[in-house]
């Protein structure tokens, strides 16, 4: 027969083990609960409905603290909502959480690297997005350092992080621009073998080119910028605009303007509808008092652009030809009165009165 101190230590041992069973039994409804409310969280982020993804991701966090991914989704959505301060509490307490895996921990770390990217906090941004991927070494995370070192222009550093990426060679050169440009002005040399560099991944990188020609220039090397500038307008007659004055200030200062009107005619007579060379070789003849040569060449445009008709009614004013002029002037007034609509989402054109783009189904896209 039982004792009475042995059936008692039984008795509470049986007590204790209905306790820990309804606790157990409770934890992992609270578990399940939490599941539950996790993936219903997820839903509302897929539909859209943000308010509804925040009240159940709280429910999922607080019914299962362990869920590490409802407190990061949470904090992402409090940060996109504009909560920052909110999102970047949630996100710091988790790192103070004891065992977590290098993974979990490269994901908080992107998440603060966002928080602080939202304000502007970019050098704080770069320290957790570099621990980010000091631990998980992923595409989505160099991609984030890229954009925060362009924030921060540190050029060589994304042109460095661009290059392990195998990234395109065009980003690449632009990159080295923008390092070289720190130099144009104390140490033009520098900055040339920069630039330099730059064409080695994009041999028809037009800032490049440019910057070589003012590199040249300021160290009053004119012979060798306009070298580099006349590369611009030979390769693409439609990016003159960006080195005509350049090249009528160099040649005006070598007193070699005739080589000026050479060059613009060898590119008229291959790529006659560049309407920047067109209207500067016009501006040259009128310079020199020959207005009807200008108005000829003007003529010969194979379109009568905008700026071609404006230039033609200038001209035809300064000769005393009011009519012809006004001619002119018309026909910009009537292409004028009926403006192309652009759509705003994707830029579509059209001169036809729309509500609804039909490239990409847009509503109220062309602002009507």
């Amino acid at each position: 027969m039982l004792s009475n101190s042995l059936i008692a230590v039984l008795l509470i041992f049986f007590i204790a083990a209905i306790i820990a069973g309804i606790s157990l039994y409770n934890w992992q409804s609270r578990r399940k609960k939490g599941s539950d409310s996790f993936i219903r969280g997820l839903l509302a982020i897929v539909e859209r409905d943000d308010e509804a993804a925040i009240k159940y991701l709280k429910d999922s966090a607080t019914q299962n603290t362990q869920n590490i991914d409802a407190y990061i989704i949470l904090g992402d959505l409090l940060r996109q909502q504009g909560d920052v301060a909110r999102a970047r509490e949630i996100h710091t307490s988790l790192l103070a959480r004891a065992f977590l895996k290098p993974q979990k921990k490269a994901r908080i770390y992107k998440s603060l690297a966002l928080d602080a990217v939202k304000e502007n906090q970019y050098e704080k941004a770069l320290d957790y997005i570099n621990q980010a991927i000091a631990l998980r070494a992923d595409s989505w995370s160099k991609e984030l350092l890229l954009d925060i070192l362009e924030h921060l222009e540190r050029w060589n550093d994304a042109f460095q992080v661009l290059s392990d990426l195998n990234g395109d060679g065009d980003i690449l050169a632009l990159y080295k621009v923008e390092y070289g440009r720190k130099f144009l002005e104390d140490d033009p040399h520098k900055a040339r073998v920069i630039f330099k560099e730059a064409l080695k991944y994009a041999p028809d990188c037009v800032p490049a080119m440019l910057f070589i020609g003012d590199a040249y220039a300021s160290e009053k090397k004119m012979k060798d910028a306009v070298e580099w500038w006349t590369k611009i307008v030979e390769q693409n007659p439609k990016n003159a605009f960006i080195v005509i004055d350049r090249l009528e200030s160099a040649y005006y200062e070598m007193g070699e303007f005739d080589r000026a009107r050479a060059l613009y005619g060898r590119i008229l007579n291959a790529h006659p509808e560049s309407d920047v060379v067109r209207l500067e070789a016009a501006r040259i003849l009128e310079k020199m008092g020959e207005n009807e040569r200008a108005l000829n060449l003007l003529e010969q445009a194979p379109e009568d652009t905008k700026i071609i008709s404006l230039a033609k009614a200038r001209l035809n004013c300064i000769r005393g030809d009011a009519q012809t002029a006004r001619k002119y002037i018309e026909k910009l007034i009537e292409q004028c009165e009926k403006p192309k609509l652009v759509c705003s989402s994707c830029g579509y054109e059209t001169d036809e009165v729309m509500w609804r783009c039909p490239n990409c189904g847009e509503w109220k896209s062309f602002g009507i």
